[in-house]
């Protein structure tokens, strides 16, 4: 039981959260990433609205928020990829741990012997149990001793039988648990360098974004690209250019957003877990949607919904696109950019299916 214990505690035991005594890596990276976040967001929040004066101090202020844009992405990137090595290497630990198997307690052929052993004292016992010679029946109480102590390893084998079969079923446990956790930890690396990923696609359109803004501003300074090589509008007699595609950037749409655990805030069903991905391919999107809610005490039903959804982005706020269900309903979502930078509004609805959750509104907060 021991070793099970063991084997167990290497399955959850990854899990456990740090000595609070103890620094935190992954947390100091966090206040940092997000410690850079809110200078950028705070530092010039009337940017966009002071594009049409234009000028020289606007061109080096759109070119402050962009250096701002990539440190930020550069400080997340950072953090991503810390935590993603980190639950890799509990990730390798839950690989190579395997279960200690003990040798079999109660084996056939042990059985066997002892049955054995047993016949052939009580045939003994009987051939002498009428001879009165003294000798002899020192023999027989010998072998009524024998009888007795295999009687008592018999009973013995059965118990040690019925502990190797709690000790199989502990390991099994101990496996399906294993297995799990792995399987857990393997997708959170997974979504991590996938986050990581995002978060560098994010700082370009941000950088780009800037870039645009103060080559469309009238008689705008030059913005320093990443490289240190200033980029200078072509035409700078030419009216100002419109916002590529969405009249607010795509990360404001696209990336990875969750549902968060508390304060969340919802219309009609409530939300227990929601998952949605968001990818942008030659002005096209691309996404999915993995959600389970939380139905009325009593209600039957199912209460998780996945589908798929894609279309073209367009010049509006809100996008709309066309969804299809996993059972094959078709529907529409909307996703609206929230009043902050991390906030995203989506709202869906579907055509009826039995037992299906068909309508909801949500604002989910981006990973």
């Amino acid at each position: 039981m021991k070793r099970v214990c063991l084997a167990m505690g290497l399955a959850v035991g990854v899990f456990a959260q740090p000595n609070p005594a103890q620094p935190n890596p992954a947390q100091s990276n966090r206040d940092a990433y997000r410690g850079v976040y809110r200078a950028w967001r705070e530092a010039d929040p009337n940017l966009e609205q002071d594009a049409g004066a234009g000028g020289t101090a606007f061109g080096e202020r759109a070119g402050r928020a962009a250096a701002q844009a990539a440190a930020y992405a550069t400080e997340r990137t950072a953090f991503l990829k810390q935590l993603a090595g980190e639950n890799e290497t509990g990730a390798a630990v839950l690989e190579n741990a395997t279960a200690i198997h003990p040798p079999s307690l109660s084996p056939d052929s042990f059985q066997r012997y002892v049955a054995d052993e047993s016949a052939a004292t009580a045939h003994y016992i009987e051939i002498f149990a009428k001879d009165s010679d003294r000798g002899i029946q020192l023999l027989r109480q010998a072998l009524d001793q024998e009888r007795s102590a295999l009687a008592a390893l018999r009973a013995a084998i059965v118990e040690r039988g019925k502990a190797a079969g709690v000790v199989q079923d502990a390991e099994s446990v101990a496996e399906q648990v294993r297995r799990e956790a792995l399987e857990v930890r393997s997708d959170l690396v997974a979504g991590l360098k996938q986050a990581a990923e995002q978060t560098n696609g994010d700082a370009a359109a941000w950088v780009e974004y800037y870039r645009s803004l103060a080559a469309g501003a009238p008689a705008t300074a030059t913005l320093p690209t990443e490289a240190g090589n200033p980029i200078r509008p072509a035409n700078p007699a030419a009216p100002p250019l419109t916002p590529a595609i969405t009249p607010v950037p795509l990360v404001r749409y696209t990336g990875a957003w969750t549902y968060p655990s508390t304060n969340g805030l919802y219309h009609g069903p409530q939300p227990q877990f929601i998952d949605l991905g968001v990818r942008e391919e030659n002005g096209r999107a691309s996404g999915t949607l993995f959600a389970r809610f939380k139905l009325p005490p009593g209600t039957a039903g199912d209460p998780e919904l996945r589908f798929e959804f894609s279309g073209e982005f367009k010049n509006t706020r809100t996008q709309v696109f066309s969804v299809v269900t996993a059972d094959g309903a078709k529907g529409t979502i909307e996703l609206i950019p929230g009043p902050a930078f991390n906030l995203l509004e989506v709202n869906f609805q579907t055509e009826p299916r039995p037992g299906k959750v068909q309508r909801a509104n949500m604002v989910l907060v981006k990973k």
